[in-house]
């Protein structure tokens, strides 16, 4: 993960100084971006996003304590996606945006949910370019809907984009299933079964869930199986930056042991689903790439933290069992 100083103690001494003085920042980035100068409000923005994202994950107290902090940044975010800064700079905005939802979860942020996700999918109303950027937007979308279902359904329900006749919540669910195979790296894939995991759950579900569910369990057997080639990708590479050999063996005998839960808790559901999904279950056609970690995934949110006990095979086997007989 990226990281502004190597010790959080000391980040937080400069913490209230930022906020301080995040009002003259945000000044400076609307002054360059009403100036139509978007090569460099594209510059600052994509340099400060190590910054702010630390500023975030690392006192997420001060983050909450007044509104105008959360207001300052969104309001950053919202210039970058409705201006013309580049996708590179957009895909950052997304990602801060899915940052906060994520963070946030639990801590009362409703009434920023429908500002972000308005903000991410008003921009798949415009020509996109990289399929980055597409899978970022909609994954503004995903964390709403892992943060709080029924907020996300009503905030799509609610969204009306100009010369768009198809209800919003359709063509959020089938533009993400058209588009899961682009959903690389980790955390990308794993917020996809989590969304996905959270649709299955739904009590009430909307009329083009029921359309789609066919689709879902082919879906969620595409991404366990790029899981499974991101996270043996990830150990490998682990395993050889540990220049201890006595580390070494305790790195392979920790991943050992976590894929022996993945394949105990997990398995036998997945060749289940492959077989209904009308695939053998290889993955060896899975290009070497499709395991890496995406540019973003370095941005960590607490999902992706080894102490949250968020688990994503355990979480699809208890929607697994509690929704489906087999």
């Amino acid at each position: 993960c990226f990281t502004f100083f190597p010790f959080h103690k000391y980040i937080k001494i400069f913490l209230h100084t930022f906020w301080s003085s995040m009002s003259n920042e945000r000044k400076f980035i609307n002054e360059s971006a009403s100036q139509f100068n978007y090569l460099k409000f594209s510059l600052i923005f994509s340099d400060m996003m190590p910054l702010l994202h630390n500023y975030i994950t690392v006192d997420t107290d001060t983050l909450l304590s007044d509104t105008k902090y959360l207001e300052m940044i969104y309001s950053m975010c919202k210039k970058v996606l409705t201006g013309d800064a580049g996708e590179d700079a957009e895909c950052h905005a997304a990602k801060l945006l899915e940052v906060i939802i994520l963070q946030c979860k639990g801590r009362g942020i409703d009434q920023c949910i429908p500002l972000f996700v308005e903000a991410a999918l008003e921009r798949l109303t415009r020509e996109v370019k990289t399929s980055e950027l597409r899978t970022m937007c909609l994954q503004v979308a995903i964390a709403a809907l892992y943060y709080s279902p029924h907020l996300l359904l009503t905030t799509l329900e609610n969204l009306h984009f100009p010369n768009n006749t198809e209800p919003i919540t359709t063509q959020f669910i089938n533009q993400w299933l058209n588009d899961v195979d682009c959903f690389l790296g980790l955390h990308d894939r794993k917020m996809c079964v989590l969304g996905l995991c959270a649709l299955i759950e739904l009590e009430q579900r909307p009329q083009i869930v029921n359309q789609v569910v066919g689709q879902i369990l082919p879906a969620l057997t595409l991404l366990f199986g790029g899981l499974k080639r991101a996270y043996a990708c990830r150990a490998e590479h682990e395993n050889d930056s540990d220049d201890d050999d006595d580390g070494e063996d305790d790195d392979e005998n920790e991943l050992g042991s976590d894929e022996d839960d993945i394949d105990e808790d997990g398995q036998e559901y997945l060749e289940m689903l492959a077989k209904q999904a009308g695939e053998d279950g290889d993955d060896e056609e899975w290009e070497d790439d499709d395991a890496e970690e995406t540019a973003l995934e370095g941005y960590c949110t607490i999902v992706d933290n080894e102490d949250s006990n968020i688990d994503e095979y355990q979480i699809f086997k208890n929607v697994l069992q509690s929704t489906f007989e087999f």
